[in-house]
């Protein structure tokens, strides 16, 4: 899919989006994540498509990866978490791409991206289907599960080596930060 079928799909589905260029990858990661991984990342440009969220914090975001001159699909972001789905099947991503981002939008998804403060690294992140009552572990019961454990106060090992963890909690609605 390239970028301006991606436009046209978006309006086509009554979603408004800005639209944001980036001289390499490196930019991109940084504008995306509080603390990106950039090692491996490419030199040529990227774009963006952002649908801005009612969090004010953390947007769906379609990325495009400039190929021969022309910028292709490469993939969804909500907030921190990468989608990573790219099939190869134009219109199958295309009809799982809008599923997707109607999901995110009905706040039937939440994100939890878990990192260490201190050093700045990416520990895990998670996405819990709210409407899904049978998963008991990335469903509704899932995340309230993983909420009783991040709410929880500090274990005695945690204070005396002083270890902590930020976790960002965001759906299309809600975003909090708990730094512990």
């Amino acid at each position: 899919m390239t970028l301006s079928q991606a436009k046209e799909l978006l309006k086509s589905n009554f979603m408004q989006f800005t639209e944001m260029e980036f001289a390499n990858e490196v930019d991109f990661l940084n504008h995306i994540s509080q603390f990106p991984y950039t090692k491996k990342a490419k030199e040529h440009k990227f774009y963006a498509l952002i649908i801005q969220s009612n969090n004010g914090k953390r947007h769906i975001e379609l990325e495009f990866e400039e190929r021969n001159g022309e910028y292709v699909f490469w993939d969804l972001w909500f907030g921190d978490f990468c989608f990573e789905f790219f099939s190869g099947d134009a219109d199958e991503d295309c009809s799982y791409l809008i599923e997707e981002i109607q999901r995110i939008m009905k706040g039937n998804c939440t994100i939890i991206n878990v990192t260490n403060p201190k050093t700045k690294r990416w520990i895990a992140d998670a996405q819990f289907d709210r409407n899904d009552t049978d998963d008991d572990m990335f469903g509704e019961m899932g995340f309230q599960k993983a909420m009783k454990r991040i709410r929880k106060k500090r274990t005695f090992f945690e204070r005396l080596f002083g270890f902590r963890r930020s976790y960002e909690i965001y759906d299309w609605n809600i975003y909090e930060r708990i730094v512990k």
